[in-house]
């Protein structure tokens, strides 16, 4: 069957008119109708690229159309016009469940080389041209411009990578895909010449060790990974390779370690001595470990007190995340870079954009929204991007893939060189301890524990027995008392004082049976 012309329906009369508030569901079935029709063998085929029409006005006479229609557009359709449609043997493609369906829809209905003949890395390039193309129409309008793209240039060069694709001419392909890439970034920098930032922050946990992990560390894109020193141990043990890979990713600076603490405990509620301690014990295993030590604070649960600039600076961070992805409470402003503010007056460069959870279909419909709005107002325009190893939607691949040629939906960095790249941006934050509300209280009172209260009673009486020995202990020595070895000097002092306030840490952990353990050390 012959086709000239590719169009996706849409539930209005514009792109100036179309709401990216979508369910996940919705989204997935659009992005997937936008992308697919960018396939190189349909291009070829029809020698045109994607138009939007409105869906409560398709085309009178759809021979030689091939249409996607998302479920968001097909109650607009007219009633008899699928049937019209099916009449004239133009294709439809509605109501895709994914991007491959969608993709093999189209492509059933065409006469062409086999699917095979094509490079598959080079037809997901094509693919995220689709998608960058649709990105850069909805950022234009969010922003409030009319576009302004050389169609005419685009629509040159999309055809003529699809033809050198369908040859088989893979360098004459990436050529003229860059040479499309080049209009829709002259097109965005008209409006906002900016650099946009893009952060991939991924959480490893113990449960996500394996080849995800290893697959991720083998890409080539910077990536920020949030992992804490207890995770690096049974790494070490149960994957050395990733391990391997993840300090030559670090020590190449093409990851950023995001982290500090061995474990994430109930920071929020420690006394300052002891969130120092818990971090200064948790940077001596990554740097056994990884031979580095994290630069920047950051953890998955809940950790953010007005005291922590003061201690992040004193134990050696250069910057901290000012945001988590737990319950709990804590200040945002309308800037992704911010000079974090302690009670001190103590000041730590922070990343303060909550990321965004890329599971989802409907997190990159709304990309253009979000830009549009951080764009608005910010110095440094940054979305962070945070999912597990491996754990990500097929239009996460279709951004990192536009990366790669252009940074018109922003590029991807670390952390450590973003503050870098941002170091005359944004503005500095005093937050009050009001502004922060932990969650752990209510979390141990909704898990049914039986001492909610009394075990934080427990913990800092511990706390304050454990102070008051060690000072009468340092006293005792200063004036020339034998230790327990009989020496007239220290042995092992300090060593032996830290465990005793790291096991007083472990009762946070523990039942309220386990105090006699405890007891015996005192």
């Amino acid at each position: 069957m012959k086709l000239a012309h590719l169009a996706v329906l849409i539930p209005c009369k514009s792109l100036d008119e179309f709401s990216l508030q979508r369910s996940a569901q919705e989204a997935e079935e659009f992005l997937s109708c936008v992308c697919a029709l960018w396939h190189p063998l349909l291009l070829h085929t029809t020698e045109e690229i994607l138009q939007f029409l409105p869906a409560d006005e398709p085309p009178a006479d759809p021979t030689e159309y091939l249409i996607a229609c998302p479920g968001i557009s097909e109650p607009l359709v007219p009633a008899d016009w699928f049937q019209q449609a099916q009449q004239c043997q133009a294709v439809i493609v509605r109501r895709p469940a994914g991007l491959q369906q969608a993709v093999d829809a189209c492509l059933s209905a065409i006469e062409a080389p086999p699917v095979e003949s094509i490079d598959q890395d080079l037809v997901w390039d094509f693919l995220a041209l689709g998608f960058c193309h649709f990105m850069v129409e909805m950022l234009t309008r969010q922003l409030r411009y009319m576009s302004n793209l050389d169609e005419v240039s685009l629509r040159a060069s999309a055809l003529r990578a699809a033809a050198a694709a369908v040859e088989g001419n893979v360098d004459a392909a990436r050529d003229n895909l860059q040479s499309a890439f080049d209009r829709l970034r002259d097109s965005r920098e008209y409006y906002y010449p900016v650099e946009a930032h893009l952060i991939d922050l991924t959480l490893i946990a113990p449960t996500t060790l394996g080849e995800p992990l290893r697959q991720q560390l083998a890409g080539r894109w910077p990536c920020n990974y949030l992992v804490e020193g207890g995770t690096l141990q049974q790494m070490s043990v149960s994957d050395p390779q990733a391990l391997a890979a993840l300090r030559e990713a670090v020590e190449k600076g093409a990851a950023t370690i995001v982290g500090g603490e061995l474990e994430e405990s109930p920071l929020p509620l420690l006394p300052p001595e002891a969130i120092r301690a818990g971090l200064l014990r948790g940077v001596r295993v990554y740097e056994q470990l990884l031979g580095a030590r994290p630069v920047i604070y950051g953890r998955r649960r809940f950790g953010l007190t007005p005291l922590l600039p003061q201690i992040l600076q004193l134990t050696g961070f250069s910057g901290a995340v000012h945001s988590t992805l737990d319950d709990g409470r804590f200040p945002t402003g309308n800037q992704s870079r911010i000079q974090w503010e302690g009670l001190d007056g103590t000041v730590i460069e922070s990343l303060a954009r909550v990321p965004i959870d890329i599971t989802s279909a409907d997190a990159f419909l709304r990309l253009p929204e979000r830009l549009g709005s951080f764009m608005d107002v910010d110095y440094a325009a940054t979305v962070v991007l945070a999912h597990w190893p491996g754990q990500f939607s097929p239009w996460y691949e279709l951004l990192r893939r536009t990366s790669k040629y252009t940074t018109v939906t922003g590029a991807f960095t670390t952390i450590a060189d973003y503050f870098q790249r941002t170091s005359y941006s944004g503005q500095r934050n005093r937050y009050t301890a009001d502004q922060y509300r932990s969650p752990y209280l209510v979390q141990a009172v909704a898990s049914g524990q039986q001492d909610p209260l009394s075990r934080w009673v427990r913990y800092y009486t511990r706390r304050a027995q454990l102070e008051a020995a060690a000072s009468l202990r340092l006293l005792a020595l200063a004036c020339g008392a034998p230790t327990a070895s009989g020496d007239a000097q220290p042995s092992g002092g300090a060593h032996h004082q830290e465990e005793l306030f790291a096991a007083a840490d472990q009762l946070l952990l523990a039942p309220s049976d386990t105090d006699d353990a405890l007891d015996a050390r005192l």
